[in-house]
């Protein structure tokens, strides 16, 4: 196989991974726009129909890193494969549920799935990335979450037409079909080198990687601010639609040389001034509307810095799964921990005294962002002393040990 030919065979493995990532994003969606139908059809509560939505994110606060080592451990190809495998299988079985018992009991054979998918791929694409392409490819995966969800938004009338069971079972058919397309042309690598089946070890060294821990709660800092800025009377459709404008941003920014930190600042220093207008009160609800929606916007810049970063700061390219967990499971804490907090303060001190806890966040995060700025100085350094020929040379040689398997 030519250079130009496995560099085709690359892009379309690409196109391919983050497809496969949005499929699996979609499954948040169909379980946002099916609880209507859900709730009268199986007698379940507001507080468990909420949880159905919201198992995803709390299988990943509570396990994320230790999710990450597993999938490591099983192979990035198999733990794809497998994932997008329990997700149509988990699918099935919710539509056919008779009660929420075995609803849910799916939906977390369902939420296993997704992780297996959303950790895998990252490593994936950074390692059949050229060099001088993964950060922008790292940085349009990050847009997988926003497009699905909004992806299912957008068919949820079909819901109210052919009924939540029947959705369900359109979804299995949708994700068994990506599997089957996985099958034939996910990229089939060899295991890294350092590869370890050590959990405890893979786990050990993102936990003491400081760099890991500054990415980790750069992200964290991040998901507090997006979770009270959609809590500000934006409509969800609008605010993923928002997110996936600046997540894919990102990537374009990333492509013409601004720096990943910069990247971050900016959201950062944009969340600390909008901050400040929208929860003090004075100004008409469609001015924060829109004040939030830019924010929301100019904020889906920073995920797509975070997913570049993530495979500079990994112990190894063994432990970046690892890392990629970590890094979701500071994402998803900070889903919880922002809208609880935020609702905590207004009960007790008001909607515009917010600012005095929601600008010392979004400041905190401006600092982490120059903490990435330090953190990568070395790799800056050396992308500098690779001169262009260099640099070609080194993405020949990468096209050659693909090709090979290595």
């Amino acid at each position: 196989m030519s250079a130009s030919s496995h560099d085709r065979a690359a892009q379309a493995q690409i196109v391919l991974l983050i497809a496969a990532g949005v499929v699996a994003a979609a499954q948040i969606g169909k379980a946002i726009v099916s609880v209507p139908l859900i709730r009268p059809d199986i007698a379940a509560g507001f507080d468990h129909a909420g949880f159905l939505v919201a198992i995803f994110a709390t299988l990943g606060a509570g396990a994320g890193i230790g999710l990450g080592a597993i999938v490591a451990r099983l192979g990035l190809r198999s733990a794809l494969i497998g994932g997008m495998s329990l997700i149509a299988c988990a699918n099935v079985a919710g539509a056919l549920a008779p009660d929420e018992r075995i609803l849910f009991s799916a939906r977390l054979i369902e939420g296993v799935g997704f992780f297996g998918v959303v950790l895998a791929i990252p490593s994936l694409l950074a390692r059949i990335a050229t060099p001088a392409a993964r950060d922008v490819v790292m940085a349009v995966w990050s847009a997988y979450m926003p497009a699905g969800i909004m992806l299912m938004l957008a068919a949820g009338p079909l819901v109210a037409i052919i009924g939540w069971r029947n959705f369900w079972l359109a979804n299995a058919a949708l994700c068994a079909s990506c599997c089957v397309v996985l099958v034939l042309y996910a990229p089939r690598l060899a295991a890294p080198l350092g590869a370890t089946r050590d959990l405890v070890a893979q786990i050990k060294s993102v936990t003491r990687s400081g760099r890991c821990l500054i990415v980790a709660s750069a992200f964290f800092a991040y998901s507090w601010q997006i979770f009270s800025l959609a809590g500000a009377g934006l409509l969800s459709a609008l605010a993923l639609a928002a997110s996936t404008a600046g997540h894919l941003m990102s990537g374009l920014s990333l492509r013409f040389g601004v720096p990943i930190w910069l990247n971050l600042a900016i959201p950062f220093a944009f969340f600390a001034l909008a901050d400040s207008l929208i929860f003090a009160g004075d100004l008409p609800a469609p001015l924060v509307v829109a004040l939030a929606g830019l924010a929301l916007c100019v904020g889906g810049l920073a995920p797509g810095a975070l997913y570049a970063t993530a495979p500079r700061v990994a112990p190894s390219a063994a432990a970046l799964s690892p890392t990629i967990g970590l890094v979701q499971q500071a994402s998803n804490l900070g889903q919880f921990a922002g809208p609880l907090v935020v609702g905590l303060w207004v009960e007790h001190f008001g909607w515009q005294s917010l600012p005095a806890i929601e600008t010392p966040a979004a400041l905190t995060g401006l600092v982490l962002a120059f903490g990435i700025r330090i953190a990568l100085a070395p790799d800056a350094r050396t992308d500098r002393a690779l001169t262009p020929v260099a640099a070609a040379a080194a993405r020949r040689e990468a096209a050659v040990r693909h090709h090979r398997g290595e």
